[in-house]
């Protein structure tokens, strides 16, 4: 079983970084990116992705807005170059937060957090 991953940012340099260490990470099955967060909003509303990994500070509607929404019905990774914004973000229930700039490893522990979550076991990639 592999995750299908959304992940949100607006920055394209931090957008293209994720996306790329997403589909290094052997329990990714698919990756979608949006730099829009509204595009983002009606994505996941409509297409119920196992898991999503948003920014934290975005125009429009932000990541904490998003984990307001959606952090009570699937799995979130929240992001951020502000370390501030680590015990909102799990107040509001997300299964990590990565401070800006991550590693590769750290951006794959967080996948294996969020698996063991949605299927109640560690990772065997």
């Amino acid at each position: 079983m592999r995750l299908e991953l959304i992940i949100v940012d607006d920055s394209p340099l931090w957008l293209s970084l994720a996306e790329k260490l997403a589909k290094t990470h052997p329990l990714v099955r698919s990756v979608l990116t949006f730099e829009d967060s509204y595009d983002a909003w009606v994505h996941i509303q409509i297409a119920k992705p196992q898991v999503v990994m948003s920014d934290i500070e975005m125009p429009g509607m932000n990541g904490l807005s998003f984990l307001e929404m959606f952090g009570n019905r699937m799995p979130f990774i929240s992001s951020s170059t502000k370390q501030d914004f680590e015990e909102v973000a799990r107040e509001l229930g997300c299964v990590d937060f990565i401070s800006k700039p991550f590693t590769k490893s750290e951006f794959h522990k967080s996948i294996d957090l969020v698996y063991n979550k949605i299927y109640g076991r560690k990772a065997n990639a």
